[in-house]
């Protein structure tokens, strides 16, 4: 990891976490299924809104920021660009 980003990010890990993930995964799926734009071309054979979420979030094209909080009330926004995603 590139020391620039390591400075961006103060709080927390560098990789998203597994319940950060759940989350943006559940809230992307969701707009989808309600009728929001695919930002990714997709698989002929990709249908289920989970599975597009997925790939949208492994091609780092949602502009989604995770917001980090410490328990003094602090908290960092970071985009979804300067973490890794396993």
């Amino acid at each position: 990891m590139p020391l620039r980003t390591r400075s961006l990010v103060r709080i927390g890990p560098l990789k998203l976490t597994r319940y950060e993930k759940a989350r943006i995964i559940g809230a992307r799926a969701l707009q989808i299924s309600l009728g929001a734009p695919v930002l990714i071309k997709l698989p002929p054979h990709v249908k289920d809104p989970i599975e597009i979420a997925l790939l949208e979030l492994k091609a780092k094209v949602l502009p989604i920021i995770v917001r980090r909080r410490l328990p003094n009330n602090t908290y960092q926004d970071i985009p979804l660009k300067y973490l890794e995603i396993s």
